[in-house]
C-alpha cells in the first residue's frame, strides 16, 4: 500500500500535469494536423477539394453483363444460382468496361489538376460490384469518417474495404452505424459547420438516422432530415451545393419546406432543366463557384454559367448506367474550411 508521502506525491503530480490536458474538441485543425497528419474531414459543402476516395470500374463490372433485364424491375439483375439478388445495374444493354474507365480515368485526371489527391480504394480481393460509388461507403464530417451500413447486402463488404482503406491513409474514423440502422453518404452532407443534412429513403431508415443525429451532437451540430419520394434513394439525386450562397435542386423531388430552409439560409435556388438527363444534380463542387458536371446536362450547364458558376464538364454516360454519378464517384475526405 501506498503510504500517506507517496499519495501526496501522485496527487500533487496530477495536479501539475493539468497543464497538459487537452483543452481542445478532438475536431480541432491544430490537433489534427499535428497528430492525425491532416485537417480532415467537412466542414462544408463547397470548400476546396483536397482529398477524394474513389474505385477505379474493373473486372468485377464484367460479372454484371450476366446479369438478365428484368423488365419488373426496369434494370438487369444479377442472381446467384439460389436466385437471390447479388447487384443491378440499370443499362439494358452490356456495360462497356473499357468506356467506364475511360471516363472514371477523365474525372480522376481532372481532379488531381485542380490539386486534389486521389486515393484510390485498397483492392482487398472482395467481389463489389458497386464500390464505383464511393461515396456511399461513409460520411465525412468536421475530424473524420463516419462508417456506413448498407441497406443491401450485396454492399455490405464496402465498410470494410472502407476501413482498411481509412486505416491505410491515416484517417480518424470517429464511428459507424450499426444495430439495425442504414445510412449510405450519398445521402449526407455537411451544411455548415453547425448544420448537417440527410436524405430518408429506402436506403437510409429511421434507426440509422438517431444513430447519426446522436454522433454528430458530440459536435454540437445538428441534423436536418428531408424525405425524399419513393423514386429516389439518396439525396444527391435532387440536391448540391455548387457555392457559398447557391445550390443546385430539383424542385419536384423535394419538400418545399426544405426549399424555403435553404433560401431563407441566404441560398440561391438553381434549378435542373427538366429536359436533361436524371443524373444532372449529381454533380461534384470542387470550390466554391466551381463544379465538376456531366457534359450531357447542356441546358443545366448554361443556366449555371448564368448564375455565375464555373462548370468542368465531363462525359460520365457510360457510368451513369450503373446508377449513379459524379457526386455518387467521389467521397470528399477533406475540404477547405470557408473563411468569412
Amino acid at each position: 500500500m501506498q503510504n500517506q508521502t507517496e499519495v501526496i506525491g501522485v496527487s500533487v503530480l496530477h495536479k501539475f500535469l493539468d497543464e497538459n490536458l487537452v483543452k481542445a474538441s478532438f475536431e480541432a485543425p491544430s490537433l489534427l494536423e499535428k497528430y492525425w497528419a491532416s485537417d480532415w474531414g467537412n466542414t462544408n459543402a463547397v470548400g476546396k477539394v483536397r482529398k477524394v476516395f474513389v474505385h477505379r470500374p474493373g473486372d468485377e463490372v464484367l460479372a454484371l453483363n450476366k446479369a438478365t433485364y428484368e423488365p419488373g424491375a426496369h434494370a438487369r439483375i444479377l442472381r446467384d444460382k439460389n436466385g437471390s439478388i447479388v447487384s443491378y445495374c440499370l443499362s439494358k444493354d452490356p456495360l462497356d468496361l473499357a468506356k467506364m474507365q475511360e471516363q472514371h480515368d477523365g474525372m480522376t485526371a481532372v481532379l488531381r489538376k485542380e490539386g486534389v489527391e486521389v486515393i484510390p480504394m485498397v483492392d482487398d480481393g472482395q467481389f463489389l460490384t458497386n464500390n464505383l460509388f464511393a461515396r456511399d461507403v461513409g460520411m465525412v464530417i468536421p475530424g473524420g469518417l463516419i462508417l456506413a451500413r448498407f441497406a443491401f447486402q450485396f454492399r455490405y463488404g464496402e465498410t470494410l474495404r472502407t476501413l482498411k482503406t481509412a486505416a491505410k491513409i491515416g484517417m480518424p474514423v470517429l464511428a459507424s452505424i450499426q444495430g439495425n440502422g442504414f445510412v449510405e453518404g450519398g445521402s449526407f452532407m455537411v451544411f455548415d459547420p453547425k448544420t448537417a443534412i440527410v436524405g430518408r429513403s429506402v436506403r437510409v431508415n429511421d434507426a440509422g438516422i438517431e444513430q447519426l443525429r446522436a454522433i454528430l451532437s458530440w459536435q454540437g451540430m445538428e441534423l436536418l432530415v428531408v424525405d425524399l419520394p419513393s423514386s429516389m434513394i439518396h439525396l444527391d439525386e435532387v440536391f448540391n451545393m455548387v457555392d457559398r450562397d447557391k445550390a443546385l435542386v430539383d424542385p419536384t423531388n423535394l419538400p418545399h419546406w426544405f426549399l424555403q430552409y435553404l433560401e431563407d439560409h441566404g441560398v440561391q435556388l438553381i434549378y435542373t432543366d427538366p429536359l436533361d438527363p436524371p443524373m444532372t444534380t449529381n454533380l461534384l463542387c470542387l470550390e466554391p463557384g466551381k463544379v465538376l458536371f456531366t457534359s450531357k446536362g447542356e441546358r443545366t450547364i448554361e443556366t449555371l454559367q448564368k448564375a455565375g458558376v464555373a462548370v468542368l464538364a465531363i462525359p460520365v454516360d457510360e457510368l451513369n448506367k450503373m446508377g449513379g454519378g459524379i457526386h455518387c464517384s467521389s467521397l470528399v475526405l477533406q475540404r477547405d474550411r470557408l473563411t468569412d
